[in-house]
């Protein structure tokens, strides 16, 4: 079990945050070496991952969030992270007010990719409108040994006017990302993974919200900040967030629908 006061002062150095281009941390070595190998083989064994849907922006992912039903460790790493302790840090390196976890794990909890698998570059939801939450970090904490450089896959961090590529780094085991979320957080591997088809690119993704006393009211003008919004590098063939006006456009005055 992870000892939830597994907060050193080498981990906290670890959490070195950068600036550009938004606040993010790349933590090598997150936990300790055993539990991070433990987690990987858990996950490889585990076979109730569920299709992620949208093949236009995403391919061959497969996600899992229920908690309870989640093997021990796995479980372990994320009371961990989701632990007040370790949230305190989080609050500390980013200056943020208190934060709340998200044990539903919408869109979180265990995700693996295959081969011909991307996320195309993009920026997530922010608001959850039934709780009132809006959500300021992502962390995703990769599980994969012997991950090659050509195999694609790493993460990419884009600058907000998709002009250029800041930082990117492959999904290498107990390797883990941290980085404030909003519109301007353009982030995603969209380049399709080459690696064998035994192998799988494997992370825990976990998002951190805080309580917003004046909650922004949703409306189509402002849905960026309720869906993903998906981002077009230079020069490629990609969908775009104008895909999904087109979209929101055949819903006006036809349904009223509710997001999470």
């Amino acid at each position: 079990m992870m000892d939830k006061n597994y907060i050193s002062a080498e981990l906290e150095n670890k959490m070195s945050v950068k600036e550009n281009p938004f606040p993010f941390a790349h933590i090598e070595g997150l936990l300790p070496t055993e539990i991070a190998k433990k987690a990987e083989i858990e996950f490889l064994e585990f076979n109730k991952l569920e299709n992620a849907g949208n093949k236009r922006y995403q391919n061959t992912k497969v996600v899992f969030n229920e908690f309870e039903n989640m093997p021990g460790t796995i479980k372990d790493i994320i009371s961990f992270l989701y632990s007040k302790q370790f949230m305190h840090l989080l609050e500390k390196k980013f200056n943020l007010p208190t934060l709340e976890p998200d044990w539903s794990l919408h869109g979180g909890g265990m995700h693996q990719s295959f081969n011909g698998g991307f996320l195309k570059v993009h920026s997530d939801f922010i608001y959850k409108r039934k709780s009132k939450q809006k959500r300021v970090l992502n962390l995703l904490l990769y599980l994969n040994s012997n991950w090659k450089n050509e195999w694609n896959g790493s993460i990419e961090f884009w600058d907000k006017h998709m002009k250029n590529l800041k930082f990117s780094t492959p999904p290498i085991i107990n390797n883990a990302v941290v980085f404030r979320t909003d519109v301007e957080s353009n982030h995603g591997f969209p380049d399709a993974i080459k690696c064998p088809n035994e192998q799988s690119r494997k992370s825990i993704a976990l998002y951190y919200y805080i309580r917003e006393t004046s909650f922004l009211p949703f409306t189509l003008k402002k849905r960026k900040y309720f869906h993903a919004v998906w981002k077009k590098r230079p020069n490629k063939n990609e969908p775009t967030f104008s895909d999904q006006n087109t979209f929101f456009k055949k819903l006006k005055n036809k349904f009223f629908f509710k997001l999470f």
